[in-house]
């Protein structure tokens, strides 16, 4: 079931484009990570998904039910972004009675259950909270109330590393008991790779891939290449060659659309072995948006 379509989505500022034709969709009960360089459009994206921001064109849709100016489909959001200051001079008790009244969904004892991990202190004001707690504070109080779809941007900055699992895991609790879906941004590309099912890649507002992780992972392949005579010419020009690298006659070679073809072609060309070697999630990221690379 689907539970987000975003639909040849436009979006600018005067002259300056921002998102173009951006189309992907997010499967219910899936946890969903939107990754991209600074500056590639993420912030906007997750903008226009929340209902902050108006499509200059195409659509965003939650339940088949357009997102913009639908405060019944913003009641089923939960999101946090990358600062979260919420009112300085309040207590978080405060904001608990906030979120409390806001939300139907909203479960006092669920916040409580949280925050026994986290160990804020509700008598403490917002302002006297360091970043990381302000951190924690919105994601507990953004899983108390339940939501359907949760919308993380940067979520994680600032907070430890034992703090850090155990919100993850309160997140994938929430997916396996309640099939809440998740969209998450992250500079960090391990922790999305470990947390997520699927990815969208975007650069320069423009859509590079989606897919499950391992459909991602097939567009490009890492290769070990013994070439016992070096290169052959012009191999740094051949198609689908992203980057190559090499510790004497052993060549390692990030390559797109790697297939049995090109195999042959490379042992025709000199090659003694060549082996599929694992690739990571940043160095598909990394290459493949790399400047120059035709999209």
């Amino acid at each position: 079931m689907i539970k987000v379509k975003i639909e040849n989505l436009f979006k600018g500022y005067g002259k300056t484009k921002v998102l173009e034709g951006v189309s992907f969709e997010v499967r219910k009960g899936s946890i969903h990570g939107l990754i991209g360089p600074n500056g590639s459009g993420k912030t906007t994206l997750i903008k226009c998904l929340t209902g902050i921001y108006q499509p200059d064109q195409g659509s965003i849709c939650l339940d088949e039910e357009e997102i913009y100016d639908n405060p019944a489909a913003k009641m089923k959001m939960g999101y946090v972004a990358d600062s979260n200051d919420y009112y300085p001079n309040y207590r978080i008790k405060e904001m608990v009675k906030i979120y409390e009244a806001a939300y139907p969904t909203f479960s006092k004892e669920d916040f409580d259950y949280y925050n026994e991990a986290m160990g804020l202190n509700v008598k403490k004001m917002i302002k006297q909270l360091s970043k990381g707690q302000k951190m924690r504070l919105a994601l507990i109080l953004n899983l108390a109330i339940h939501p359907d779809i949760l919308i993380l941007d940067e979520p994680m900055e600032g907070i430890d590393v034992i703090a850090k699992q155990q919100l993850f895991d309160m997140i994938i609790n929430e997916v396996e008991e309640r099939e809440m879906t998740v969209l998450i941004t992250s500079h960090h590309l391990e922790e999305i790779e470990n947390f997520c099912d699927s990815i969208t890649m975007i650069h320069e507002g423009k859509l590079t891939g989606t897919g499950s992780l391992d459909e991602v992972k097939e567009k490009a392949t890492k290769l070990q290449i013994v070439f016992p005579e070096g290169l052959p010419e012009g191999f740094a020009g051949w198609k689908g060659v992203l980057n190559f690298s090499n510790i004497g006659s052993i060549y390692t070679v990030i390559w797109e659309d790697f297939d049995e073809e090109k195999k042959e072609l490379l042992y025709e060309c000199g090659a003694a072995f060549v082996e599929e070697i694992p690739i990571s999630l940043e160095e598909i990221f990394l290459y493949m948006n790399k400047e120059g690379r035709e999209q």
